[in-house]
């Protein structure tokens, strides 16, 4: 049940935001979701077509994603090629080649059943990409921490600069930067010595984090 245009405004901010970015609001009509809808790892199409040792083809991705639609819990998918032909909108033989390519590329494993569809077993992709999301990780926590040690490098050379600067002020400009300090260097706000903005016509601003 949608809220009233009252019962909006009276949102909390989390809440708000969260509604904000619903499925609705996404797609705009409610009774596109009528049928179900997809959960779909960003790291899936983000690195598909990239993947170690094969990539996924176009075809083969979309294979994959129609496979999902029907995994609702642990158990492996089972939909009949003719169901995923007609929904892919190609021939039963270009289905069964995909299934066939996933396969041999060792993301697929297909567990024939006696008078029954085929189980796809989709574990071997699903681990592929797990590695690939821990590899991404590692790599924005390495460059996290790149980041963190160029930007305290600048400030250290940055506030060297700031001494040697100090020395050669005239006599009215270490009046103005005490008179600065005095009225505006407080902890409580986080303003520093560094924040003087006599500085920056001598050394430049103050570095910032990126």
């Amino acid at each position: 049940m949608s809220a009233s245009p009252d019962e909006s405004q009276k949102l909390l901010p989390q809440e708000k935001a969260k509604s904000e970015r619903s499925f609705v609001k996404r797609w705009k009509h409610r009774n596109l979701f009528g049928n179900g809808f997809l959960v779909v790892p960003s790291i899936f199409l983000q690195n598909y077509s990239q993947l170690k040792p094969y990539p996924l083809t176009t075809g083969e991705a979309l294979f994959v994603l129609h496979l999902m639609e029907f995994k609702w819990g642990s158990e492996a998918p089972f939909p009949g090629y003719k169901k995923l032909s007609s929904r892919m909108g190609v021939s039963d033989k270009m289905v069964r080649r995909y299934a066939q390519s996933l396969e041999t590329k060792k993301y697929l494993q297909r567990e024939k059943r006696v008078g029954q569809t085929n189980q796809f077993d989709l574990t071997l992709l699903f681990d592929a990409l797990s590695k690939v999301a821990e590899v991404d990780k590692k790599s924005k926590v390495k460059t996290a921490r790149r980041s963190n040690k160029e930007f305290r490098d600048a400030v250290f050379t940055w506030s060297g600069k700031m001494v040697e600067a100090y020395k050669n002020l005239s006599k009215e400009e270490k009046q103005e930067l005490e008179e600065w300090e005095r009225t505006r260097v407080n902890s409580r706000d986080g303003i520093a010595t560094s924040d003087w903005p006599g500085w920056e016509k001598y050394i430049g601003k103050m570095p910032e984090f990126q």
